[in-house]
């Protein structure tokens, strides 16, 4: 069986337990913060690297040490679990057609933005998040960020939306860095209209894959960020997006808030 070493206030290990929940796949935990014999363990097998998570296959490979969700899914399925990485639902009809209702929501830094600013230019990965508490939520941001370069190449920028004021969301900026849009949605009101919008959960974290001009292609919610689609897949989806025909959408209208 696999085990995981990991930490009660680790984003990266909540990531990761709620992959490791969604796909399924029995694990057994051990927190380091909490067992000082699983610190000890966790020590000797990694030569005094003590990085949370770190992930012990029970396969005789090698340690699997703070993996993206990719990797992750690699990994399974190199050791003989059967999963499916959670994929993004396609968006289609009039849906498709025309952008998403847009919101002007303040930065973490208290600044006032939009998608509006990236009309015609940018593609988004938007991570619709819980709130700043939500651990989940937190090691997903993280990795999305980490795909801001992939996404810059096919241009398109990962936007995180973070449940609460600018002072809370600010509290994930030092482990998001500057890479992403962090935004704060303060009574959650602009993802209650996306979710009535589009037909998603409001309660439930959402990613949305928009094109250049803000009109959705795909969808992916999760009662946890573990269910969603990978970072790197949604990157691989705009990618995509990126090769269709820029005429093609250049009728779109623009929505009003």
């Amino acid at each position: 069986m696999i085990v995981m070493y990991g930490s009660t206030t680790c984003e990266d290990t909540a990531i990761t337990r709620s992959r490791l929940d969604a796909l399924g796949v029995p694990y057994q935990e051990r927190l380091i913060d909490r067992d000082p014999a699983a610190r000890e363990a966790l020590d000797t097998l990694a030569g005094g690297r003590i990085v949370t998570p770190t992930l012990d296959p029970g396969d005789g490979g090698s340690l699997l040490a703070e993996p993206s969700l990719e990797e992750l899914g690699r990994r399974l399925v190199a050791g003989g679990h059967h999963v499916a990485p959670p994929t993004a639902d396609a968006v289609g009809g009039d849906l498709a057609a025309r952008p998403i209702p847009i919101a002007s929501l303040p930065t973490a830094d208290g600044e006032p933005w939009s998608l509006r600013r990236w009309r015609g230019r940018r593609a988004t990965a938007l991570f619709l998040a819980h709130d700043a508490a939500c651990l989940p939520c937190w090691g997903y941001a993280k990795q999305l960020a980490r795909q801001a370069d992939a996404l810059a190449e096919v241009e398109a920028a990962p936007v995180v939306v973070v449940a609460g004021e600018p002072a809370d969301a600010a509290t994930w900026r030092h482990e998001v860095g500057e890479s992403l849009t962090l935004l704060a949605d303060a009574d959650g009101a602009w993802k209650a209209t996306l979710a009535a919008y589009l037909g998603f959960d409001p309660a439930r974290p959402t990613v949305l894959l928009l094109d250049r001009y803000g009109a959705p292609s795909g969808v992916s919610s999760a009662e946890e960020a573990g269910g969603l689609v990978d970072p790197s897949e949604a990157t691989r989806w705009l990618r995509h997006l990126a090769l269709e025909c820029p005429e093609c959408t250049e009728i779109l209208p623009w929505g009003e808030p």
